[in-house]
């Protein structure tokens, strides 16, 4: 239940920032620039690895230009520990 209320949560914080971001409201590397920071202070423990492996996915995609779609899959792939081919 908890995994499925962070999913929801991180699929509408993307899609409103992508929203932003395609309307010019918000500038893809200054973006990077604090997600690098917030990254950068948060503690390198195994309780926030997950986290951290989630926003460095979402900073590559960001970077990149990668179509939210493609990303959204990509980050949920990382959530949930690996693709699912079955």
């Amino acid at each position: 239940m908890e995994l499925e209320f962070m999913k929801g949560h991180i699929a509408a914080t993307m899609a409103l920032i992508h929203g932003m971001i395609d309307q010019g409201v918000l500038d893809r590397d200054k973006l990077d620039v604090f997600f690098a920071g917030f990254v950068g202070q948060l503690p390198h423990t195994r309780d926030t690895l997950g986290l951290r492996l989630v926003i460095d996915q979402w900073r590559e995609g960001l970077r990149d230009g990668e179509d939210e779609n493609v990303l959204r899959q990509r980050l949920f792939e990382v959530i949930n520990g690996g693709r699912d081919d079955g």
